[in-house]
C-alpha cells in the first residue's frame, strides 16, 4: 500500500501538529475514531439468479481518523481509508464498490487520505462568529456534496467559510479545487482531479449560500454555484411546519434548481426543475409524499455536480444523487433529475424500540425520451438495527423498467437487488 499519497492539506495538518510543541499542550485535544465496514449487494441482472456470483459486488473498508483542537481558535481533522476485497471475488462476488486504482485494477487494495483539514475561528475579534475550514474535507450543499450511499465517500480539496454575524442567517462561501467523485462508485480513492467526475474542462468551483430563519418555522435557503468554465447553478428550498392541532403537524417543503451551461458547454440548454412535498406523523409512522418535475428543454441533470461528467456534454445521463424529494436508492439523479422527467414518491418510516427502524418507499419516474431507465418504478424496503455492537442495514430494492433495451446496464424488467451493510464503530 502507498501511504505516501497525501495532499498539501495533509501536510498542513502535520505541520500544525508539529507546531503544537510550541503551544500549551494542555489545550490540545485528541478524539480518535475508527470504523470497519463490509458492503455486499446482489442483483439478478443479465439473466443471473439474485445471489449468483456474477451479479454480486462486495468490498470491505477500514476508516480511521482523529479530530481535535490545538487551542480555542485552531482545530484539525485527519482521516484515512483502506479499501480491500478480502478475496471475495474468488467465490462470492464479481465486482467491487468503488473505482479502479490508477492502473485500472478494481481489485487492488487502495488507500488514501479522505480528510485532512484545519479549522480556524478568530478568537475575541470582530470575526469571532466566522469559521474557516481549509483542506481535504466532506461537503454538504445541495448541488455539490459528499455522497454516503456507497461503501466509500467522495471528498474535496476545498476552503469553506461560515459566518453567523447576522441574526437568523448563516452565510457560507466555498472554493473547491479538486475532488475524487465518481458517478457510480462515488469515490475514486486517491485519484483527485479537477472538480467533478473526470471533468477535464472544469477548473474548480465556487459556491455561496445563505441559510435563513427570518420567519419562525419557515427556513429559506438560497445557493449560487460557479463551476469554472463549465456552468452556473442556482438552488433554493424552503420548509414550513403547519400545526393543525397539538398532535397533528404537517411538514411542507418546496425546492427549485437550475444549471446553466457556459464556457466549453455554452451550446447546451439550461436545465431547471422544482419539487414539492408534504409529510406528517400518523401513529408510529412518519409519512411523506412528494412530486418533482424537470423542464424538458434542459440538457444537464439537476443532480450532484461532483459526481457527473459535464466536460463532454453528457451530464444528461445524471449525477448519481440529487436533492430532489422524489429520489429513491437507484431511481435517483440518473432518473428523476433528468430533463423532461416527472416523478412522485411516497414514504413511510417507523422506529420500534429494541428492534430497529423500518422504511418503505416507492417512487415512479416518467420521461418522454423513452429511455427505459428514465421511465422506471422502484420499491425500497429498508431495515436497520444494531446487533452485538454492529450496525446492520438490510435493503431490498425492486425496479420495474419500461419495456425495451436498457442501455449499458444489463438490467432486465422487474430487477431485484439485495444489499447488506455491516459496520462496527470503534
Amino acid at each position: 500500500m502507498k501511504f505516501t499519497k497525501l495532499s498539501i492539506a495533509a501536510l498542513m495538518v502535520a505541520g500544525f501538529a508539529s507546531s503544537a510543541t510550541a503551544m500549551d499542550l494542555s489545550s490540545v485535544t485528541v478524539k480518535p475514531y475508527a470504523q470497519a465496514k463490509l458492503y455486499y449487494e446482489a442483483t439478478d441482472k443479465s439473466g443471473n439468479d439474485l445471489f449468483s456470483q456474477a451479479g454480486a459486488s462486495g468490498q470491505a473498508l477500514l476508516t480511521a481518523g482523529v479530530t481535535g483542537k490545538f487551542d480555542s481558535c485552531w482545530g484539525y481533522g485527519f482521516e484515512y481509508m483502506i479499501a480491500d476485497t478480502l478475496g471475495l471475488e474468488n467465490n462470492l462476488v464479481s465486482g467491487v464498490r468503488m473505482g479502479a486504482d490508477e492502473n485500472g485494477n478494481p481489485l487492488q487494495t487502495q488507500d488514501w487520505a479522505s480528510q485532512a483539514y484545519v479549522t480556524y475561528s478568530p478568537c475575541d475579534t470582530i470575526l469571532s462568529n466566522t469559521t474557516l475550514k481549509i483542506g481535504r474535507q466532506f461537503l454538504s450543499t445541495p448541488l455539490a456534496f459528499t455522497e454516503k450511499w456507497n461503501m466509500t465517500r467522495n471528498s474535496f480539496d476545498a476552503i469553506v467559510a461560515i459566518n453567523q454575524d447576522i441574526k437568523n442567517v448563516t452565510l457560507v462561501g466555498a472554493y473547491v479545487g479538486r475532488g475524487n467523485g465518481a458517478k457510480v462508485a462515488v469515490s475514486n480513492g486517491d485519484r483527485f482531479a479537477s472538480y467533478g467526475a473526470n471533468a477535464g474542462k472544469a477548473k474548480g468551483a465556487y459556491a455561496v449560500g445563505a441559510l435563513t430563519k427570518f420567519i419562525d418555522g419557515l427556513p429559506i435557503n438560497v445557493w449560487y454555484y460557479n463551476l469554472v468554465s463549465t456552468a452556473d447553478a442556482l438552488w433554493a428550498d424552503a420548509d414550513f411546519t403547519y400545526k393543525l392541532a397539538d398532535d397533528m403537524a404537517f411538514d411542507i417543503g418546496a425546492q427549485y434548481g437550475s444549471i446553466m451551461p457556459k464556457g466549453s458547454l455554452d451550446a447546451l440548454d439550461d436545465s431547471s426543475g422544482f419539487g414539492v412535498k408534504i409529510g406528517t406523523k400518523i401513529g408510529m409512522f412518519n409519512v411523506m409524499a412528494a412530486y418533482t418535475s424537470m423542464d424538458d428543454k434542459g440538457t444537464i441533470a439537476l443532480a450532484n455536480t461532483a459526481t457527473m461528467n459535464m466536460s463532454d456534454g453528457t451530464g444528461a445521463t445524471g449525477g448519481k444523487k440529487t436533492p430532489l424529494y422524489t429520489a429513491n436508492i437507484y431511481t435517483d439523479g440518473t432518473a428523476v433529475a433528468i430533463p423532461g422527467s416527472d416523478a412522485w414518491k411516497v414514504k413511510a418510516a417507523a422506529k420500534v424500540a429494541g428492534i430497529g427502524k423500518f422504511i418503505a418507499q416507492y417512487n415512479s419516474c416518467t420521461n418522454d425520451d423513452n429511455n427505459p431507465m428514465h421511465n422506471v418504478d422502484e420499491l425500497d424496503l429498508i431495515y436497520a438495527t444494531k446487533v452485538a455492537g454492529i450496525n446492520a442495514k438490510f435493503i431490498y430494492m425492486m425496479r420495474d423498467v419500461t419495456e425495451g433495451a436498457v442501455k449499458d446496464s444489463g438490467l432486465k424488467d422487474d430487477t431485484n437487488h439485495f444489499r447488506v451493510i455491516l459496520a462496527k464503530n470503534f
